[in-house]
């Protein structure tokens, strides 16, 4: 091999006879081009396993790759495609909130059925989810009318329950804890919730009762559909609440959580995740599960005070829970007993309690009027702002939401019992909540009279396609600071 010296840099001859720049400036160097954009890849949608929602509603869809500024985002149903363009807001490297479209301008999606979701951005096109679209109904809160069910084993009030779905037309109710009238209790009961929202006849005590009597905490569930949990797979969470009857007003930071056996509605042993406890003890916290992560909102501390604090924490594929985040975020007023749920990318807290108290079963106060909501993603909570407020002052209450309709219903509240016994809003396309109106006739009120229940909406439609929303137990107005019943209601229209 040769060396040459000239007078613009060193060059070897190499023995094929090629030319190499080894040194000197001049201008022999080039910047190399920068390396093509990724290709977006998503890895779920809404944090959950198989995600499901329907047409004219956002969903979170995280991943990688998606680029700063906002690409497209595709939806595909056999022959129909429609593209989306989300707002930049709710774009990131990582994730993107689009409303799902209801079809592509000309022909709609099918609903019940599936529609193939991808990212396109300049790197390429993404994989492709499956978003399960559900059937929606355009029932009218105003044509609910209300019976009652067979009632609990015994009268309970700051009980919890929840549903866990078995099929399309069949499911399970759990009862856990609640102050039976002198004491809290660890009781846990299961039945099996029907297509129409009657309950079995008889309620069986569980063999695996809480690990400690518990009342006024908060209880979730979890399953593929709103979280990344195995499909078939179903955890529930006692999160908070107060232990002893006699403390004032007590709480704990214990998170409980027991898997629940979809077959047969068993429930299983209860495990404390002594790894990831509420960051405060709280009584009368306002708890739900929205898109992979448990919410928790206000309460009652041992001092006897409410708290602004709201906290979050993803749940993991096996039913454990990721470290709780506190968010920067704080709720403008500070109350406890309060109701929250998760809506096309907002967090909720209606009502609430802005006093302090020793007793979560007084009734002597009413609440707040106030709603507010606030951007959730992925844990992160944004800022807070009121939209229109309640009819009543409300604390104690219970809150239904099913297809972009909610009801506030009952607890402890100005005026008296019975008169604005329900009331009723809607979710406009911005998140806001439309004035509330009042549901009044005699024939459309539960009746109950009743604060400290327990709620939920009943995974299950009607054979027509409507909602069924349940309450169970609580205490009633007839003396203070008042007595439990085991009276559950559910609406047997529309």
């Amino acid at each position: 091999m040769s060396t040459k010296i000239h007078r613009f840099g060193l060059f070897v001859l190499g023995a094929i006879g090629s030319l190499a720049v080894v040194g000197c400036g001049g201008g022999g160097s080039s910047t190399p081009p920068p390396p093509p954009p990724a290709v977006p890849s998503i890895s779920n949608i809404n944090n959950s396993t198989t995600p499901t929602g329907p047409v004219n509603l956002a969903i979170g869809i995280n991943g990688s790759g998606f680029q700063a500024a906002p690409g497209q985002v595709i939806f595909t149903q056999g022959s129909i495609s429609a593209t989306v363009t989300p707002a930049a807001g709710g774009w990131s490297n990582t994730s993107i909130v689009a409303v799902v479209p209801n079809g592509n301008g000309t022909t709609n999606f099918t609903a019940p059925g599936t529609v193939t979701v991808t990212v396109k951005t300049s790197g390429g096109t993404s994989n492709g989810v499956t978003l399960n679209l559900v059937q929606t109904s355009n029932f009218s809160a105003n044509n609910v009318t209300w019976t009652t069910t067979t009632p609990l084993p015994s009268p309970l009030a700051g009980l919890r329950a929840v549903a866990v779905q078995s099929s399309n037309t069949s499911a399970f109710v759990i009862v856990a804890g609640g102050f039976n009238g002198t004491a809290n209790v660890s009781t846990v009961y299961t039945n099996t919730l029907a297509q129409d929202g009657t309950l079995g006849a008889t309620w069986t005590i569980s063999s695996n009762p809480l690990p400690s009597t518990l009342a006024h905490f908060g209880m979730v569930e979890a399953n593929a559909q709103n979280s990344l949990v195995p499909a078939n797979s179903h955890f529930i969470y006692a999160i908070g609440g107060q232990v002893n009857r006699s403390d004032t007003p007590g709480g704990t930071n214990t998170v409980y959580v027991a898997s629940v056996d979809q077959t047969n509605g068993t429930v299983g042993t209860w495990k404390s995740l002594t790894s990831t406890p509420l960051p405060d003890s709280l009584t009368g916290p306002a708890v739900t599960v929205y898109n992979g992560f448990i919410y928790v909102a206000g309460g009652l501390t041992p001092q006897q005070t409410p708290t602004t604090d709201v906290f979050s924490a993803p749940i993991n594929s096996d039913g454990t829970l990721g470290s709780w985040t506190k968010s920067t975020n704080a709720l403008p007023l500070a109350i406890s007993f309060a109701t929250t749920f998760g809506f096309g990318g907002n967090l909720y807290v209606l009502n609430g309690d802005p006093n302090g108290s020793s007793d979560p079963n007084q009734s002597a106060t009413v609440g707040l009027q106030d709603v507010r909501l606030a951007p959730a993603n992925n844990g992160a909570v944004g800022t807070w702002a009121l939209t229109n407020t309640t009819i009543k002052k409300r604390k104690k209450n219970n809150t239904w939401v099913a297809f972009g309709q909610v009801i506030d219903a009952e607890g402890i509240y100005d005026g008296n019992p019975g008169a604005v016994e329900l009331e009723r809003s809607t979710i406009n396309p911005d998140g806001t909540l439309a004035s509330w109106n009042g549901i009044s006739p005699a024939n459309l009120q539960i009746n109950a009279n009743v604060f400290n229940a327990a709620s939920f909406v009943s995974p299950l439609l009607s054979a027509a396609g409507n909602p069924r929303f349940l309450l169970l137990g609580g205490e009633t107005f007839s003396a203070a600071p008042g007595v439990p019943t085991a009276l559950v209601y559910l609406n047997t229209a529309p």
